[in-house]
């Protein structure tokens, strides 16, 4: 991929803000170019160790066995450390001293199984289950106060047992999770990182977006790391296009996140993911800061027997560590999907071309969306209403029909498009067209590369 100058120094900049590394362009310009691949990965789901399904080795492995070269196991508000513990996301037992006595010497997570007393997900078929994977001694259970205690693997546990130099990578990190006062669920990933600190907990999504930002930077100033917004539609509305355009340091957000579409019973003008994204670019464009972009994740809590993935996103690096993936997506050089991949993105500063990795027979459809200069400006704040009791009421504003237009569109399977003067910036999607005309394409398996600009 290729950046233009400015673009580069912004995300040099953005890298260095939101890691605590900085590069400068000579430092850049001398490095000698390495061949790059593309890497498959997933870096939201959750584990045992918060209120995923399976024991965490069972969730890493449905990963790996899957074809994945990379996943974070990002669970809620915690790090799977070896210190010796007890409570996680929503599960706190009440310990005695003769109770924590039965576990002195122990380390990790040990979780209460599910009982009369305790509420959780923990159960002996995800014990048996596990077992039946990896070996009846691969799970270690305890009694004690009449709980029955299951201990979960640590990280570093975890990379031990499927960690592979160049082929598997697992990449330390969590969600950090919790609500404004009226319920707005805005919840973040800090990727890279092995320590947690208390939810921030504003008035406003902007507030706690910036303010969690600013505090991950200070507490992880020695350490490279990544950070998301997360599903902003989730529960109703949650995060608007308006909380992002106000943060121009966050350049991370889930794009896809365990499928693209849903209906959220509102109104027709209420933006849906990708007019979200596009509601974001088209005002930092204006601004002339760096660009929203785009990851795709299935946010995995269940792990059914077969392929179902709904999200992942795929990086193009010179290997398959940490810093070269952290220097990919600073660069924008991934895509999100949810079904298709791509083969080929190059962008040489004024023409994006694509191509389409097929798999199965079919008719496949590229579309150039982007923003052009002198689109509606217009924000109209609407009310919609929600329908469930977890959600409440929102006021949202909407935004022009105009911004996230299609500018071109190529039936096949490879295609380019060339910046107009007027264009702010353009992106493509692919999708595989349905034999049925009945079908809605638009819901169907698809894939998306970053917005590219002069």
């Amino acid at each position: 991929m290729k950046l233009t100058r400015r673009d580069f120094l912004k995300t040099s900049t953005a890298t260095a803000l939101a890691s605590g590394v900085g590069l400068t362009a000579q430092a850049q310009a001398s490095e000698t170019p390495t061949v790059k691949r593309w890497y498959k990965g997933n870096m939201h789901q959750h584990c045992q160790w918060s209120d995923g399904d399976p024991m965490p080795e069972y969730a890493i492995d449905w990963y790996k066995s899957r074809g994945y070269d990379f996943v974070c196991p990002s669970d809620h508000n915690i790090f799977q450390t070896n210190d010796l513990r007890f409570n996680s996301s929503g599960t706190k037992p009440k310990m005695t001293a003769e109770m924590k006595a039965a576990f002195k010497g122990e380390t990790s997570l040990w979780k209460p199984m599910q009982c009369d007393k305790i509420s959780n997900k923990l159960t002996q078929k995800v014990v048996d289950q596990t077992r039946e994977r990896f070996g009846a001694d691969s799970v270690r259970v305890k009694e004690a106060g009449g709980l029955t205690f299951v201990r979960m693997k640590s990280f570093d546990e975890l990379v031990e047992q499927f960690a592979e130099d160049g082929k598997f990578l697992l990449i330390p990190g969590f969600e950090q999770t919790g609500s404004c006062p009226d319920k707005r669920a805005v919840h973040m990933n800090f990727i890279g990182v092995r320590k947690t600190f208390k939810y921030i907990k504003k008035d406003d999504p902007v507030d706690t977006l910036r303010e969690t930002l600013a505090a991950g930077r200070e507490l992880y100033a020695d350490s490279p790391f990544l950070f998301t917004a997360n599903h902003p539609m989730w529960k109703f509305y949650d995060i608007s296009p308006t909380a992002l355009i106000a943060n121009p340091d966050v350049r991370f957000f889930e794009l896809n996140n365990n499928g693209i579409h849903r209906d959220y019973a509102a109104r027709d003008d209420a933006w849906e993911p990708e007019h979200f994204w596009d509601a974001v670019n088209a005002f930092r464009a204006l601004a002339d800061v760096p660009l929203l972009l785009g990851m795709g994740s299935d946010d995995r809590h269940g792990y059914p027997d077969g392929p179902a993935t709904k999200g992942w996103t795929v990086a193009r690096a010179a290997k398959l560590d940490w810093p070269s993936l952290l220097e990919a997506f600073n660069a924008g050089d991934f895509y999100s999907s949810n079904g298709l991949d791509f083969a080929e993105i190059n962008f040489d500063g004024k023409t994006l071309s694509v191509k389409i990795n097929v798999k199965e027979e079919g008719d496949y459809r590229i579309e150039f969306k982007g923003v052009k200069k002198n689109f509606d400006k217009t924000r109209k704040t609407v009310a919609v209403a929600a329908e469930e009791k977890k959600s409440a009421d929102r006021l949202i504003e909407t935004f022009s029909p105009e911004i996230g237009a299609v500018l071109e569109t190529v039936e096949g399977t490879e295609g380019s498009y060339t910046l107009k003067a007027d264009d702010l910036y353009v992106r493509a999607k692919i999708v595989k067209l349905p034999r049925a005309e009945s079908q809605e394409w638009r819901t169907g398996p698809a894939a998306w590369t970053q917005p590219y600009r002069s």
